[in-house]
């Protein structure tokens, strides 16, 4: 444990100890400094990780505040326990509706696509990048790309993971069509019609949807709001049934927005590679982290092979650009032979544009204001939510991404709601979405990645009071 990660959580105990009352001043930072003897910006760093759980928040010119929304910890949803009994209703369709049409209507508020809001994204930079390789690439991007995709940025994704204790080069890396494109390619060449695999629960929809339309056998796991899968489960699973793969988002998992810690993604692995089971690591929101310093990837300690690594920029960058890429590991000639029956190449000029992006430190820029952006919203979110939604209302408390997931009173059922919401301009996305199971009816997943303005806090305050009328 680093010494601000140690500062943060003495801190921390006396604040959830009621030492110091929600709404009081913590010490300043000079006088904690003094007292304890550690660098002013170790001290920084502390307060940085402790707003970014929702403990404090910091008041221009007056210093550090314990959080005056910030309700106790039992108001964490805590442990899913997924049940046997399938879902009644098919939710495929609901899914349609609430994602078929991509709504351009500028009055609705769309909480419920997860990606960050146009105004947190370098569109013009982006734009000028597109003309400039249009004109400096002699072929003008019309042939296609070698199967493992653009060399430029291979090398570019391989450069961001030279602290990593296993690094990989250009030649770990196949480029895709996002980070969905990587998931794909990895069960169809891991996978048979009629073999299990293992998830989180709730998971992705799309995981889910993706998985179910390979004819694959979904086992979803007992999953906490804080630490992910529960292992011991996971273990015993792979020890008495077959399973041809686990799929895990291992940082700001969508959509609970837990991290993984480091010791349990050692253990994860630990677990693949004595069983010989595939790890399918899907990590495109580790960039957007909240602390000092970006968590570690289940690929970064994999010795063996067993983890295909699966990220793209669709999160954090460029949704609409598709690129992305997958470290195979031992699993390299199987994604390359199925990427080549399904998609024969990449689109060049996208995976052209993102690499120079990427190249002499910019993405590294955008990323660090977008790390302050989503952080700011995250704060603002939680406090309305605290304020306006209903007294035993459950929220996670991510420390990266852009994901909230809310556990409201079991008598609310999000999706009978959905069409009030969207009446009064207000989508999200129901928690039943995130499941195969008769399970998470009464939750529903929020983004926090819209600009932060007027409109954006006036629908979270709508919505807080249409779940209020549920209860009435």
């Amino acid at each position: 444990m680093n010494l601000y990660e140690k500062l943060a959580e003495d801190l921390e105990r006396q604040i959830k100890k009621g030492t110091f009352h929600y709404g009081d001043r913590l010490p300043s930072v000079r006088s904690i400094h003094q007292e304890t003897g550690v660098s002013i910006s170790t001290v920084l760093q502390s307060m940085y990780l402790l707003e970014s759980k929702g403990l404090i928040e910091a008041r221009p010119k007056k210093g550090y505040f314990v959080s005056p929304y910030l309700r106790p910890e039992q108001n964490n949803p805590v442990v899913s326990q997924p049940i046997a009994r399938k879902g009644k209703r098919d939710i495929e369709d609901f899914i349609q509706k609430v994602y078929g049409p991509m709504d351009s209507d500028k009055s609705l508020t769309n909480f419920s696509v997860g990606v960050p809001s146009p105004e947190m994204l370098p569109i013009a930079k982006l734009k000028k990048i597109v003309r400039d390789m249009m004109r400096d690439l002699p072929d003008a991007c019309i042939h296609y790309e070698p199967i493992m995709g653009s060399e430029y940025l291979r090398r570019q994704v391989a450069k961001r993971t030279l602290l990593w204790e296993n690094s990989l080069s250009a030649d770990d890396l196949v480029t895709t069509h996002g980070c969905m494109n990587s998931l794909a390619f990895a069960l169809m060449s891991l996978t048979q019609k009629g073999d299990s695999i293992i998830t989180e629960s709730p998971v992705y929809f799309g995981t889910l949807q993706l998985a179910k339309s390979l004819g694959l056998n979904v086992i979803e796991m007992s999953t906490h709001s804080e630490y992910g899968l529960d292992l011991e489960a996971v273990k015993k699973t792979v020890k008495e049934t077959r399973i041809s793969a686990i799929i895990v988002v291992s940082n700001f998992s969508n959509p609970m927005g837990y991290c993984m810690p480091d010791q349990n993604k050692r253990t994860l692995v630990k677990i693949c590679t004595e069983q010989q089971v595939p790890l399918i690591e899907e990590d495109l929101y580790g960039d957007v982290y909240f602390g000092a310093d970006r968590p570690l990837s289940c690929k970064s300690i994999d010795t063996d092979g067993i983890v295909l690594w699966c990220s793209s920029v669709s999160k954090t960058l460029a949704p609409g650009y598709r690129v992305g890429w997958i470290a195979p590991g031992r699993f390299l000639d199987q994604i390359c032979k199925t990427k080549l029956y399904h998609n024969v190449a990449s689109s060049s000029l996208t995976q052209e544009v993102i690499a120079r992006f990427m190249d002499k430190g910019r993405y590294e820029n955008h990323l660090r204001q977008l790390r302050i952006g989503l952080h700011h919203n995250l704060l603002k979110y939680l406090q309305v939510i605290y304020k306006y939604f209903p007294e035993n209302t459950k929220v996670t408390y991510p420390n990266g991404g852009f994901l909230l997931w809310i556990e409201l009173d079991p008598k609310i059922d999000t999706t009978l709601i959905y069409d009030d919401a969207l009446e009064q301009g207000i989508k999200y996305a129901p928690g039943r979405m995130f499941t195969l199971r008769d399970q998470f009816k009464n939750c529903l997943r929020l983004s926090f990645g819209l600009d932060w303005n007027e409109k954006t806090s006036h629908s979270l305050i709508k919505l807080g009071e249409l779940l209020k009328r549920q209860l009435i």
